[in-house]
């Protein structure tokens, strides 16, 4: 198992996809509502479905976003269904490495903005031996976003990607891509108006990014880098 955690907006859900197509992989991905029942003994089904499935395949990945919804705390958790399912996600995860072949590879992944909520089981080696901290995009990866999201765009030529990038630290690859849509935008609305089309100048840049604000606030970094630090298991993912 492969626990992806960071801030919202990093990209982890991006990560896992790249690689069941690295690994060429059967790609299963699901959410907590759509395992979720409130008929007893259903949503243990449900998992145990979704795992067999996945076995049918040679080559699969099991991916859940937002997992701490499904392996919450059991201890904080009222929830008499969660004090069902969370064993069941426990056992099928117990079950990858007893069933482990030549013939036969299967990886269960797991993206969270709030590791600290997952159940204390989950995290325990051969649950999650993984733990995976995708942070904020570096000055690099900024970089890289802000030429995917306005490739082929007609840009002026005050429009510097480094210097927009450098000014852009602290925001998150979404972030990052919604700043691009609006600035694209502006002069399109503009012109709508007046008539007359124009390139996207770095005043549109400037206004878009006003507009936008961080949506990973420090505190919330802070608690992120003590919970990557405080596990001797944590690898960092520099991109």
């Amino acid at each position: 198992g492969i626990l992806l955690y960071g801030p919202p907006g990093t990209g982890k859900t991006m990560l896992a996809r790249a690689v069941a197509g690295e690994i060429d992989a059967a790609f299963f991905t699901v959410k907590p509502s759509e395992l979720m029942s409130k008929w007893v003994g259903e949503s243990e089904q449900n998992v145990a479905k979704l795992f067999q499935a996945a076995r049918s395949y040679p080559r699969a990945i099991v991916f859940i976003d937002e997992v701490e919804a499904m392996m919450p705390k059991r201890r904080d958790s009222g929830s008499t269904i969660m004090q069902r399912v969370v064993p069941q996600f426990l056992q099928e995860m117990e079950g990858l490495e007893k069933a482990k072949s030549a013939s036969q590879a299967m990886l269960f992944m797991g993206a969270t903005n709030e590791p600290w909520s997952l159940d204390e089981a989950a995290l325990r080696p051969g649950r999650f031996d993984e733990k995976v901290y995708i942070p904020l995009p570096d000055q690099a990866a900024r970089l890289q976003i802000l030429q995917a999201n306005l490739k082929g765009r007609p840009l002026a030529p005050d429009v510097i990607f480094e210097e927009v990038a450098r000014r852009l630290a602290g925001y998150s690859g979404a972030d990052i891509r919604h700043i691009c849509q609006r600035a694209t935008q502006l002069p399109f609305l503009e012109s709508i108006r007046t008539g007359q089309a124009r390139d996207i100048s770095m005043a549109d840049v400037e206004r878009a990014m006003t507009e936008v604000k961080p949506s990973v606030s420090p505190r919330m970094l802070e608690r992120f880098q003590a919970f990557a630090f405080g596990s001797e298991i944590t690898r960092e993912v520099n991109r």
